[in-house]
C-alpha cells in the first residue's frame, strides 16, 4: 500500500496501513490500494475533472477494477476540508480511509437503503478501530 502525503500535515502511515487492511479483511477480499492526502485545491480540480462537481470535498474514492475479489483503488483525502469540520481530526481521518475503502468495494450512498448500510459498516469498522481491536 502506497501513501502519499502532498501537505504539511503529518500522519501515522503505518496506523493508516492497518486500517484500510483491516476494513480489507474483514469484508474478506484482498486489495491494493493507494492514498493519497492533497489540498483543497487538488482535491476540488479532481472532483471536477472527474466526477463533474466543481467543490472540495473530504474524499474521493476510484476503483481500478475487479478480479475474483482482488480490489485496486485509489482514496484521495483532504485533510484541509477534514479539518473544516472542526470535530475530531484524527477519527475523522481514520473515517475518510474507512469510508473510501468502502466505497472501492463498492459500497455506495446513492440510494437510501445502501446509505445504510454503508453507514453501518463505517461505524462498525470505525469503533473497532477506536478500541484497537484492528487484529480481530
Amino acid at each position: 500500500m502506497e501513501i502519499n502525503n502532498l501537505t504539511a500535515f503529518s500522519f501515522d502511515k503505518d496506523k493508516l496501513r492497518e486500517v484500510a487492511e483491516f476494513v480489507f479483511k474483514k469484508e474478506k477480499v484482498k486489495g491494493e490500494i493507494s492514498i493519497a492526502f492533497v489540498s483543497l485545491d487538488e482535491i476540488r480540480k479532481i472532483n471536477r475533472d472527474y466526477r463533474g462537481r466543481d467543490y472540495a470535498t473530504d474524499v474521493l474514492s476510484f476503483s481500478f477494477g475487479e478480479e475474483k475479489h482482488d480490489f485496486r483503488g485509489e482514496i484521495v483525502i483532504s485533510p484541509e476540508k477534514i479539518e473544516e469540520k472542526g470535530s475530531d481530526f484524527s477519527k475523522d481521518i481514520l473515517r475518510a480511509i474507512i469510508h473510501g475503502v468502502l466505497h472501492i468495494l463498492g459500497y455506495d450512498h446513492i440510494r437510501e437503503e445502501e446509505e445504510r448500510k454503508m453507514k453501518e459498516k463505517e461505524e462498525l469498522y470505525l469503533s473497532l478501530v477506536e478500541n484497537n481491536s484492528l487484529k480481530r
